[in-house]
């Protein structure tokens, strides 16, 4: 499948649709560091919290690679000159929600289309999500893989690393978050993490 270029007017009206969910405008958005996130995941199922459970060694090592690959942009301005220079839905629209925790804010690319070309890459995250800090500023957390229902006909859900993705009705789209850089009590490949702040009023 070839990449086609990427709409704003289609990826607004794909994340704007999150049903529950708050967007806020954020002051600024001044990165800071963060601490690297534990190699342990737990899953979720029906909203229950599984046991924990180590990573397999496959995985770890594809996480270790991802990690690499998305360190420089702890920077903000590191990541828009590699080309996610684009807030989506919006300049400063932050995601979460008060049920199931805080997202953050989203930077994908204009110069490519990653969000609606159906296609999986982990060294290519459709978005890159800065989370905000209770202390002010935010941190780069995770990073969002994102295929619209509309992109994919096959029966099972996409999957990454081995792990399905997530519905969500809301974004109309099948989404799946790496928590990198914020350890995520849900589970590592949750989208919402609980222990993240939710958006600022």
């Amino acid at each position: 499948m070839t990449r086609r270029q990427w709409t704003g007017v289609a990826l607004a009206a794909l994340l704007l649709g999150t049903a529950g969910c708050e967007t806020t405008t954020s002051p600024s958005l001044v990165p800071a560091g963060s601490p690297a996130a534990s190699d342990a995941d737990t899953s979720r199922a029906g909203g229950t919290a599984a046991p924990r459970t180590a990573l397999g060694a496959d995985v770890n090592r594809e996480i270790a690679q991802l990690r690499r690959f998305l360190a420089p942009f702890h920077d903000l301005e590191k990541a828009i000159e590699f080309g996610y220079d684009t807030p989506s839905p919006a300049p400063g629209v932050c995601i979460s929600d008060p049920a199931r925790g805080g997202m953050g804010y989203h930077y994908t690319m204009s110069s490519r289309d990653l969000v609606t070309d159906g296609e999986v890459s982990l060294l290519e995250p459709e978005f890159l999500v800065y989370s905000p800090q209770e202390q002010g500023g935010v941190r780069l957390s995770a990073v969002d893989y994102f295929v619209p229902y509309d992109t994919w006909t096959d029966a099972e859900p996409p999957s990454l690393l081995g792990v399905p993705f997530h519905a969500e009705d809301g974004f109309q789209a099948w989404v799946l978050h790496i928590w990198a850089f914020w350890p995520n009590p849900a589970g590592m490949f949750e989208n919402y993490n609980p222990d993240v702040p939710l958006c600022p009023a």
